[in-house]
């Protein structure tokens, strides 16, 4: 099932580096090609991602996408970094440094996909990088690569995107049109409170908070009999593009006002849309929020 994952992220870049130490504050991207075993370090600019640095990266010893704990497979998919460590927190064998990555997302729940302790972490034996295939499931690279990378990595937003295979169409994700076209349609209608439409941009298996699909209908169609206006503000939307999944990230203003004339409700957060195709188009399949500080 091909999946578009609307997701919502502010990220800016600190450069750093040696080789960068001019670079301009950007979003970045961090990109992992399975196939050739390697991971790009990108700038995401005008709808595209720039190609900044390639490193070697050493995998899971079992080749495919991840569903089970300790399947020794590396997941793919589109992820964000959780937190990092370093010595002596970290274990010697990971090197000067880990990330844990946010795998299992709300998309591989959905999908039973199941494992923990996925990261991007270095090594203190700079030669298993020789092996394209030698870790439990993670993302490997040297010491001194992960210290260039560390600069451009802002936990909870950088996505790390990893791919059975890169090609030049997810490249690109920013001007996928039709991706663009259904987020701007699903806001429309739920600031215009057009309930039908709104709930026809959500997948029949749809899941957030607890609720179904109509579940999700009745809890929306509640706070718009309670609303006069309701307005989103979308902020920062980026896309991201997968053969799984793609990831749009945006900082969501919600305001919504009541019938007496007074504020309903405001808040101001990061919203990630986990799309599927059904039915040969696009719809949410689930979304989460994470509240940010006004």
């Amino acid at each position: 099932m091909r999946l578009f994952v609307l997701t919502l992220v502010l990220s800016t870049l600190m450069g750093a580096s040696a080789w960068s130490a001019q670079a301009p504050k950007k979003k970045t991207a961090i990109l992992v090609d399975k196939k050739t075993n390697t991971l790009i370090l990108s700038e995401y600019e005008d709808g595209e991602y720039k190609v900044v640095k390639k490193f070697h990266t050493t995998l899971g010893q079992v080749e495919g996408d991840k569903e089970d704990e300790g399947d020794l497979k590396t997941p793919e998919g589109i992820y964000t970094f959780k937190s990092r460590l370093t010595p002596p927190t970290l274990k010697a064998k990971f090197g000067c440094m880990a990330y844990y990555v946010s795998f299992p997302n709300a998309y591989d729940d959905l999908a039973g996909h199941k494992g923990s302790n996925i990261m991007l972490h270095a090594t203190n034996e700079p030669d298993r990088l020789n092996k394209n295939y030698d870790s439990l499931g993670c993302v490997v690279v040297r010491n001194e690569e992960l210290k260039e990378i560390e600069p451009y990595v802002r936990l909870g937003l950088t996505p790390i995107l990893i791919f059975p295979e890169l090609t030049d169409v997810y490249m690109h994700p920013g001007k996928d049109e039709a991706l663009k076209s259904f987020f701007d349609s699903w806001v429309k209608s739920w600031e215009t409170k057009s309930l039908d439409d709104y709930i026809s941009h959500y997948h029949s298996d749809f899941s957030a908070q607890g609720m179904t699909k109509e579940k999700w209908k009745a809890y929306k169609s509640a706070l718009n009999s309670r609303y006069t206006s309701i307005e989103i503000g979308p902020e920062d939307v980026l896309f991201y593009r997968h053969p799984k999944y793609s990831m749009i990230t945006f900082t969501q203003n919600y305001r919504s006002k009541l019938k007496g004339g007074g504020w309903g409700h405001r808040s101001r957060g990061t919203k990630i849309l986990y799309i599927a195709e059904e039915g040969g188009k696009p719809k949410i399949i689930a979304e989460t929020y994470t509240t940010l500080m006004w």
